[in-house]
């Protein structure tokens, strides 16, 4: 069953099974045997072509086919390429979508075609919206389009851009589309591409759309001609979109990719679409952002990981006068304090070495609508700087540049820690704490929110029970009191990778104190103050490897109320 909502941030960091392709200096996964004739990477037997080869071959297929048509049939090579590999992860890494979607652009960069530096990647299929942003460092396809035309003018990259919407196509079960915005073809310093589900994109697309449902070409063999493109097509049992190859018809026909079903009527409150606010402390918050959601000042949001900042952000836009315009989201980590100012801020062409045309920083993509600023706090000095004249003046000078170029555009900037807190520390200047602060929100995390954290386990238990196909399976009395008195650190990211831990070790009709992670029984202890019970003990001594001292710092109690608590229980 495939994955209806993701947040990004699992994918700011590669996990293990997959970050060790990467380490090292030398590809030790590439063998050849020149004897025999063959080369293979991790046991998968290929050729080596060189950059001068690809150039050429490009050069050959605008020749003879034109550049509009060699765009079309390079996409629909990358797609149906992106699509088989993101089927082959699929199934290698056990179903687990996140290492899917990631390995594609991991073994990409292990065959040389680019380096990958993801952004950012999100979606909720529920409220039909998905956004990925990746950017390509030393793109062989961008390169051997240069070599092959040196005066380029546009984004090149097209079967990068085809196997990019294949691979998260055939994952998420919906049509996703992938086009590039820079291109090292054209002289930009990267390759940036940008993925959306295919409705939301508008007329830009149109040539994407064209080339998946393009007719045979006359002239050619039927072998050698492009056959229709393969749809995805709704599942009667779940409702989801599966992909599914057309039988050979006696005579080629074009294929249309279909639209989204028919939405079905909004809710009769929109500011809680999507989220669970069923508590008092979540009815106020949600009380708040439907007084500002369509006044222009900034909202700083102030909360936990996991509570929510991030969707109710894109709440206050879908339900504004801003709705039609972009959300754009930029994470102000991870980037070095130059790459920020440039994303954030774009440049002109000649600013720094490699900056060979002008660049619209998340500011300016986000004019006439809303930019949502993750951990704002990370954010340099000298950037907090330029964006607090930005707000001031209602402007963006770009890097390198001499003139302003007005915006307009709605701030919500969002972080983890105590903004004053912060202030005093220095972390965050004063002068845009009060810029940003104009409407201030403070999150509540979920061991403050009743029993919403009932309502989220629910949810989630509906979605595993799909995706396992263990439609019966419900929470035992224990459990559900378990989910009640645990104090959730993680929030609600927590209560879903729980869930799911749980819905993948029941047996039987019930989810059981068994079937539920060693962390939850420990954390439970943090927030419920009782008698140490021999499960939470027995859980805090697995979680440490029978570290006594380290189990008692989990609990939070001392060294000697967990002895006494072990002595009583038998567990010496």
């Amino acid at each position: 069953m495939r994955p209806t909502k993701l947040s990004s941030k699992v994918f700011l960091e590669l996990p293990p099974v997959l970050a060790h392709y990467l380490e090292g200096g030398r590809n030790v996964w590439l063998e050849s045997i020149p004897g025999k004739g063959k080369l293979s990477m991790l046991n998968r037997p290929g050729i080596f072509t060189d950059l001068e080869a690809l150039a050429v071959e490009r050069k050959q297929w605008v020749e003879m086919l034109g550049l509009e048509l060699t765009r079309a049939l390079r996409y629909r090579l990358g797609f149906e390429q992106g699509r088989r590999e993101a089927a082959r992860h699929y199934a290698v890494y056990a179903q687990n979508s996140r290492l899917a979607l990631q390995a594609g652009p991991v073994f990409g960069q292990l065959q040389g075609r680019f380096v990958v530096e993801p952004v950012t990647f999100e979606f909720d299929l529920g409220a039909k919206t998905l956004y990925r942003e990746l950017v390509l460092h030393s793109s062989a396809e961008g390169l051997s389009h240069r070599m092959a035309f040196e005066d380029g003018h546009e984004s090149a990259c097209w079967t990068v851009a085809g196997y990019l919407s294949g691979q998260v196509s055939e994952i998420v079960g919906r049509h996703v589309v992938t086009l590039e915005t820079d291109c090292s073809a054209k002289g930009d310093a990267v390759c940036r591409f940008i993925s959306r589900l295919e409705p939301e994109w508008g007329p830009e697309a149109d040539w994407v759309r064209e080339a998946l449902r393009m007719e045979p070409l006359d002239g050619l063999s039927r072998a050698a001609a492009p056959q229709p493109s393969q749809v995805y097509v709704e599942d009667p049992e779940d409702g989801h979109q599966r992909y599914a190859a057309p039988a050979p018809p006696p005579a080629p026909e074009p294929v249309v990719v279909p639209e989204e079903p028919e939405a079905p009527a909004p809710p009769s409150d929109p500011m809680t679409d999507g989220i669970v606010a069923g508590s008092s402390a979540m009815q106020a918050v949600v009380k708040r952002l439907r007084q500002l959601k369509d006044s222009p000042v900034a909202i700083l949001m102030a909360g936990e990981p996991g509570t929510g900042r991030h969707t109710l952000s894109r709440l206050v836009h879908r339900n504004s006068a801003r709705a039609e315009a972009p959300f754009i989201v930029f994470d102000c980590s991870g980037l070095s304090p130059e790459g920020t100012s440039r994303e954030l801020f774009g440049y002109v062409g000649g600013a720094f070495p490699g900056a060979a045309r002008d660049y619209a920083g998340a500011l300016l993509r986000a004019d006439g609508g809303t930019l949502y600023l993750e951990e704002v706090t990370n954010l340099s000095q000298e950037a907090q700087g330029r964006l607090v004249r930005a707000l001031e003046d209602g402007a963006v000078l770009p890097l390198g540049g001499t003139e302003s170029i007005p915006v307009d555009v709605r701030i919500i900037a969002a972080t983890q820690l105590d903004p004053l807190e912060q202030v005093g520390e220095g972390t965050l200047r004063e002068d845009l704490f009060y810029a940003l602060s104009v409407a201030r929100i403070t999150l509540p995390p979920l061991r403050e929110r009743g029993t919403d954290v009932l309502r989220l386990a629910e949810r989630f238990l509906q979605e595993a029970r799909r995706r396992y196909e263990k439609p019966e399976l419900r929470f035992s009395d224990e459990v559900k009191q378990v989910l009640r008195d645990s104090a959730w650190p993680g929030n609600v990211n927590q209560v879903r990778n729980v869930v799911e831990h749980a819905v993948v070790m029941a047996e039987g009709k019930l989810v059981r104190m068994d079937d539920l992670p060693e962390e939850l029984l420990a954390s439970r202890w943090g927030k419920a103050p009782q008698e140490l019970g021999e499960q939470v003990v027995r859980a805090a001594l697995k979680r440490t490897n029978g570290n006594k001292s380290k189990a008692a710092e989990v609990l939070g109690v001392g060294r000697t109320t967990l002895w006494r608590a072990m002595k009583r229980l038998g567990l010496e």
